[in-house]
């Protein structure tokens, strides 16, 4: 088999898949239709590069889902301390913060991009911008560029060429229609790690927009997560609702809307807040009560008063309040457009590849990365999925010569 391959796609599950092939003398080429490399990568970590997470591998394998048995192999190929590892090699040491997610000692993506980059020419990588790969013809890749098309052999190729979120740095999925030209199986790729859109006042609107909601439990069908998210313009967004919105996105899917349950007060019990509100209301308003009683936000305040059916708490009795402050429904209505999602779900599907993540009708075609069909929350998991699936790929061709 030909030491020759082309990767298609310049983010982390490609350029791994480069590191590991070049350090066995693999003479490989990375196309991007871009003019720089890693360039979501770069986004992931403008607010500080979660690189990894550091739970326990069972825990860590359960974000996955119904991915998590194929992961499982590919972990153990490339686990998360071999990810640190291997980021201490290219200088930058990496620490565990208090929430167990691990990240640079610079916290930033830049300075371990460049390091790889470089390390990648000193293995005589040789990269390729402004490459538009268009699919297949006569037997080669077919490449659009500034000036004219290119056509290569093939040799060995690795599509990763990302999923659908955030076109404007290059992973626009223009590569569906290609590969479903040659039947390859894809399942529908939507929105993930998203916000959602709810119907909103224009009073709550214009006084909310931009203000977090802190300390509060979500709760969506049986799963239940404690955080905080953000309240928008037009709907809702941040942690534990990216962490619910592969299941919320199926529901709506079903549905045409879903209702998610928040806890206002979790630190609180049912029978503690109830007591609480046993205090005689006097001459306050009910949002003063509430604030003074119960130390409630005046975002959380509003958003009990946002409630559709238009409850006049004033009349409610202290356990029916307390219901509605440890239960409240909020009807979500759609995910936001997937180009402001952070990744997306579903893709090329597992049964279309062998073990090996090579295509099953075109072969010495491998497939790794967020255009595969599987789905994990932020916190590491989706950049340690995408490394670690690059490696894999490289240790596969490897052991296949």
């Amino acid at each position: 088999m030909s030491k020759k391959v082309n990767i298609i796609g310049g983010g982390p599950s490609g350029l791994m898949a480069a590191t590991i092939l070049s350090d066995h003398k693999y003479e490989v080429t990375i196309y991007d239709r871009k003019p720089s490399f890693g360039r979501k990568f770069l986004l992931a970590g403008r607010g500080g590069l979660n690189i990894t997470h550091s739970e326990n591998e069972d825990d860590f394998l359960k974000k996955y889902g119904k991915a998590a048995d194929i992961f499982k192999c590919i972990f153990k190929n490339f686990s998360q301390q071999d990810l640190r590892n291997w980021c201490e090699k290219l200088g930058e040491n990496t620490f565990v913060g208090s929430s167990g997610r691990v990240f640079p000692k610079s916290f930033k993506a830049s300075p371990l991009l460049r390091a790889w980059l470089f390390q990648l020419k000193k293995n005589n990588v040789i990269f390729k911008t402004n490459y538009n790969w268009l699919g297949w013809e006569k037997n080669k890749l077919i490449f659009e560029t500034e000036k004219k098309l290119i056509y290569i052999d093939p040799f060995i190729t690795l599509l990763s060429l990302g999923g659908l979120s955030w076109p404007r740095l290059g992973s626009d999925g223009s590569w569906v229609k290609i590969l479903e030209k040659k039947n390859i199986k894809i399942s529908k790729i939507q929105p993930s790690n998203c916000g959602f859109f709810v119907n909103w006042s224009s009073i709550f609107q214009k006084r909310f927009a931009g203000t977090p909601l802190k300390s509060v439990k979500v709760q969506f069908n049986k799963k239940k997560i404690k955080g905080e998210f953000i309240i928008t313009k037009n709907g809702i967004e941040g942690g534990v609702i990216y962490s619910l919105s592969s299941i919320l996105c199926e529901s709506i899917n079903v549905n045409g809307s879903a209702e998610l349950s928040i806890d206002l007060k979790p630190d609180l019990s049912f029978e503690e807040i109830e007591k609480r509100l046993l205090k005689p209301r006097l001459k306050s308003t009910i949002s003063n009560y509430l604030r003074k009683t119960l130390n409630l936000s005046n975002v959380a305040i509003g958003l009990l008063m946002e409630k559709q059916d238009k409850i006049n708490y004033a009349t409610l009795t202290p356990k029916e309040l307390t219901l509605n402050i440890k239960n409240l429904n909020l009807i979500l209505q759609k995910p936001f457009p997937i180009e402001r999602s952070i990744s997306t779900s579903g893709g090329v599907c597992f049964n279309s590849i062998d073990k090996n993540f090579m295509l099953l009708n075109i072969p010495n075609t491998y497939v790794s990365g967020e255009m595969l069909d599987w789905d994990a929350p932020t916190g590491g998991y989706l950049l340690q999925a995408c490394i670690s699936n690059g490696a894999y790929i490289a240790k596969s061709i490897i052991q296949s010569k």
